[in-house]
């Protein structure tokens, strides 16, 4: 699992991990809480209660990738710019935040992504790692 939080400053366009093709959004009601780490430190329980999008990429690397988009404080809405059931590439924009910070969770199958050292070595230490648009976060561990 790989938590991308964003920050009100940041960049709060989405893109997809990988090529492949992803299915429909399916919605999940919820609220607009915060996601800051404060916040998360408090009561993980945010992920389960924010309103949240989510669409399965199917990709030759990963296996299946579950991208789910968590609203958050501020966000006005989750829009989804990304034809479903059409192939994409990796970077292409999945959709984008209206305003405000919010998060992108990616699950991924179990075995199927090494993240880079440096992430895992700052979770384990409690820190987030700053990452922009386009920069590698791991690699995949497919034989194929």
């Amino acid at each position: 699992m790989c938590i991308i939080r964003l920050a009100p400053a940041d960049y709060h366009r989405f893109h997809f991990p990988a090529d492949g093709i992803p299915n429909e959004t399916k919605k999940i009601s919820g609220f607009y809480y915060s996601v800051s780490p404060m916040a998360l430190q408090k009561n993980m329980r945010i992920f389960l209660q924010n309103k949240r999008e989510y669409c399965t990429l199917k990709t030759k690397e990963f296996g299946d990738v579950l991208m789910c988009d968590v609203g958050a404080t501020l966000t006005g809405s989750i829009i989804q710019t990304y034809a479903s059931n059409q192939p994409v590439k990796k970077g292409d924009e999945k959709g984008h935040f209206a305003f405000g910070g919010s998060t992108v969770v990616l699950l991924f199958e179990k075995g199927k992504v090494k993240f880079d050292d440096d992430l895992i070595e700052n979770t384990q230490n409690g820190f987030e790692t700053s990452i922009k648009m386009g920069e590698k976060i791991g690699t995949s561990t497919s034989t194929d």
